[in-house]
């Protein structure tokens, strides 16, 4: 199953690319994932949900990418990272979210600024859509195993209650993974900036929600012994049995997590044709 959720540790057939941007671009952005991210996000410490082990930046999907950016602006809104380049307010917002943010999390230095900028602004190109289900088919970089996975964000003003004043927005991943040929699945959420336990409350459809308590600790993978909480739960998983997971048909909200947030991811926007493509393990 952790192989399962390495969201990242795939290699796009069928995905489009996610930018446009030039080779260079992207083997920088896929230097930095490696060197500043994925000693973090590996295979075996699968933080926040994700292994960045195989990160390949011109199939990033829109939702990978707008989860990273908030990741190293801690927070900061889309919104303002698109309006920094041409608004003093938001680039000062930005400045100060990318300050805080991860991207020195991996403790080997912080890149220079036309370094970051370049990455801010890529990453950024790359989250167009993200808050739109995407779906890919690909296979698992080292089994070659097919999966399908379907992937979108929501992002929200943080609330003041929540824990977390100075961050600006609050950024929450789904993910639906489904193994075509072992039939199993699972169905994971994420949220950024800031990593939480506590009880997540998951309602389907408008029904009554179901508690789930959130617990555990994660360890950064870069080999020190700083640990946080953790940063994503599997909602449901599959192992390969007779039966299916059923998708919403209408709504998911999670709440609780985060005092005073709540958030919606719209399955009725899940297209026919996407949802055929998870049917090995969703019906």
């Amino acid at each position: 199953m952790a192989k399962l959720l390495a969201i990242a540790g795939l290699t796009c057939g069928l995905a489009a690319p996610a930018a446009a941007a030039g080779p260079a671009a992207l083997e920088q952005q896929n230097a930095f994932v490696k060197t500043h991210c994925a000693v973090c996000h590996s295979d075996r410490a699968n933080n926040g949900g994700l292994s960045l082990e195989g990160f390949d930046a011109s199939v990033a999907a829109p939702s990978l990418a707008a989860m990273m950016l908030s990741k190293i602006t801690s927070g900061t809104a889309l919104a303002t990272v698109h309006a920094a380049a041409r608004d003093q307010a938001a680039a000062a917002v930005l400045d100060k979210g990318l300050k805080k943010g991860a991207v020195g999390a991996a403790g080997i230095g912080v890149p220079d600024k036309s370094t970051v900028d370049a990455l801010v602004a890529a990453f950024a190109a790359q989250s167009a859509g993200a808050t739109k289900w995407t779906v890919e088919r690909a296979k698992h970089r080292s089994t070659g195993a097919e999966f399908v996975t379907a992937s979108i964000v929501r992002e929200q003003p943080s609330a003041a209650a929540a824990g977390r004043p100075e961050t600006e927005a609050a950024m929450y991943r789904l993910v639906l993974t489904c193994n075509a040929t072992t039939r199993e699945g699972a169905m994971q959420l994420a949220w950024s900036p800031l990593p939480k336990r506590g009880t997540l409350s998951v309602a389907l459809d408008g029904k009554p929600p179901a508690a789930y308590p959130v617990e555990g600790t994660e360890r950064m993978g870069n080999g020190t012994t700083t640990t946080s909480g953790p940063a994503a739960f599997v909602i449901a998983r599959f192992g390969g049995s007779g039966s299916r997971i059923e998708l919403p048909k209408r709504t998911l909200a999670a709440s609780g997590l985060f005092a005073g947030e709540t958030v919606t991811f719209p399955f009725d926007e899940l297209a026919t044709p996407a949802r055929q493509a998870l049917s090995a393990c969703f019906r």
